[in-house]
């Protein structure tokens, strides 16, 4: 729970802050077509993300009260009187401060004063998240590297906070309207890339220190795996960056002049827009990611808890999927079900392996069905969501087989796990799954609402995956099973934001994203086949 409070805390932080740079330094400046209500949107955006990261804050309090107390009492004093107390309140603080200014700034949109005082709460804020996190907690280098650490919260909100303000405001408008504060942002965006890719270097060089602590620890796959969503949105913004300045496009676009402003034609508009929504949408992954990159511990601290590369090897090489299970008796008799303080057993792993098996097997055939559909050729393969029903039964009857199925823990109690809370909500996605795409490829709805359950679904199963808890006492074991996840996470987010452009763009342009998304669909149940505990 701790976790997911953190990351909805530091969208809300980036939002605030970000959304505060962009008011004050990008709208204000550049007056847009209708500089009133653009300022006041984002604003608005700047109020509510405020408000959500003091509210998050007050989350994270109450979890440490209740997680130190009993059933009789929360000592919520002493967690108030600590470290970690005293900095959550002063970001409570800041945070609701930094609301009702930016409210106050949407009455007075010519404020100096509440302009300065809004950025200064942002700098604040970000300065209370890094005295927040690991750099309080070392014994040299802790000064810098809480400077450090608030630059780079700073740097990460600006362009993230930034360009969800900037997929908002040009959601409904063409580029021609947008361009007058698009380019200064643009400029922006590339110090804020610039600050947070430097920062990170820092910042990696003191918690990783060494490329077998990077390969070998929770901390180093997750950093990695952010790079790698780093560069998945450093390439879409470089496209938009070539859009913006006039390198793409035809027409009159081209023959606007090299002093002119150009013109995006409304096919290449529209494609912009796209890849900022999904920027935008990456973005947000990635601060999920950060937060539990937060909660693990640095990988330099890590010594005799890293996996080798013999064992990650180990991990990731193909075996014959495991196609039987041994029966609940067996598995109950050979294990303390629910226990996350004793080490698997075999039969516990090979439940657990059977199970994402099996599950791979339906998604692999999904993935081809899909793509078999998309030739053409075989109409009937777009019943393929159908295969979902049978994937949500089977996955309800071999997820976590402490609870309903072998009566050991119940069924409340095992739902307050957060790994078993997870599952469930994955569970809940693959029924809707199940439901909203059947009913739109079923030729009825093609036009439905529905259709974005899809692409919804898969980011948010990419995002559990990225950022899923474990609840196992060996901390190798735990991250030898989430190194097979990291994988996972990012196969189903391509998945995913490949199916959103899809929708979102007309052909031609919606035909290279929509032939993505049925292989990386049937990637995804090829690593789900292939998944090893062992």
């Amino acid at each position: 729970m701790l976790l997911w409070l953190r990351a909805v805390g530091l969208v809300g932080q980036a939002v605030s802050i970000g959304g505060a740079i962009f008011a004050v330094a990008v709208v204000r400046p550049s007056r847009p077509s209708d500089p009133a209500r653009a300022l006041d949107r984002v604003l608005a955006l700047v109020t509510w993300g405020a408000l959500l990261a003091a509210a998050a804050q007050v989350g994270v309090l109450v979890v440490l009260a209740s997680a130190m107390g009993d059933d009789a009492s929360w000592p919520l004093g002493a967690v108030l009187d600590s470290t970690v107390g005293v900095i959550g309140l002063i970001r409570i603080a800041v945070a609701l401060a930094g609301a009702a200014v930016a409210h106050m700034l949407r009455r007075h949109p010519g404020s100096t004063t509440l302009g300065a005082l809004l950025v200064s709460g942002g700098a604040l804020l970000a300065l209370t998240g890094a005295l927040a996190s690991h750099a309080v907690g070392r014994v040299d280098g802790g000064v810098w590297l809480v400077a450090v650490g608030a630059l780079h919260q700073a740097a990460a909100a600006t362009w993230v906070g930034g360009l969800v303000c900037a997929a908002v405001l040009t959601l409904r408008s063409n580029l021609a309207a947008s361009e007058s504060w698009l380019r200064p942002f643009s400029r922006l965006a590339l110090a804020a890339v610039t600050a947070l890719a430097l920062t990170g270097v820092a910042l990696s060089l003191a918690y990783i220190a060494s490329p077998a602590a990077a390969i070998g620890t929770s901390y180093g796959a997750m950093t990695l795996t952010k790079i790698v969503l780093f560069i998945a949105m450093l390439t879409m913004g470089a496209l938009n960056h070539r859009a913006l300045h006039g390198r793409l496009g035809t027409g009159s676009w081209l023959a606007s002049g090299a002093g002119a402003a150009p013109d995006l034609p409304p096919s290449g508009s529209l494609v912009f827009r796209r890849r900022l929504e999904v920027e935008a949408g990456l973005a947000i992954v990635t601060v999920f990611l950060a937060a539990s990159i937060g909660s693990a511990p640095p990988a330099a601290d890590v010594q005799d808890q890293r996996a080798s590369l013999a064992e990650i090897r180990s991990v990731f090489t193909p075996q014959w999927p495991r196609l039987q299970a041994p029966s609940l008796a067996e598995l109950a008799a050979a294990t303390a079900l629910g226990d996350p303080s004793t080490p698997h057993s075999a039969e516990e792993t090979a439940w657990s392996e059977f199970g994402h098996h099996v599950a791979g097997l339906f998604v692999v055939a999904m993935g081809v069905l899909a793509m078999l559909e998309r030739t053409g050729w075989a109409p009937w393969a777009r019943h393929w969501p159908l295969l979902l029903i049978g994937l949500t039964g089977f996955v309800a009857w071999n997820m976590d087989p402490e609870g309903w199925q072998t009566g050991r823990i119940g069924f409340w109690e095992h739902l307050l796990g957060l790994e078993v809370l997870q599952h469930r909500i994955l569970l809940a996605l693959t029924a809707l799954l199940a439901v909203a795409e059947w009913r739109v490829r079923s030729g009825r709805h093609p036009d439905s609402a529905w259709r974005y359950v899809f692409p919804l679904v898969c980011i948010g199963a990419g995002i559990l995956l990225l950022s899923h808890a474990h609840e196992v006492s060996n901390a190798k074991a735990a991250f030898l099973i989430e190194l097979t996840h990291l994988p996972l996470g990012l196969v189903i987010l391509v998945a995913g934001w490949s199916r959103w452009l899809e929708l979102r763009l007309s052909p031609p342009d919606s035909n290279l994203p929509g032939r993505l998304w049925g292989p990386a669909l049937t990637v995804f149940g090829l690593l789900l086949l292939f998944y090893r505990e062992s």
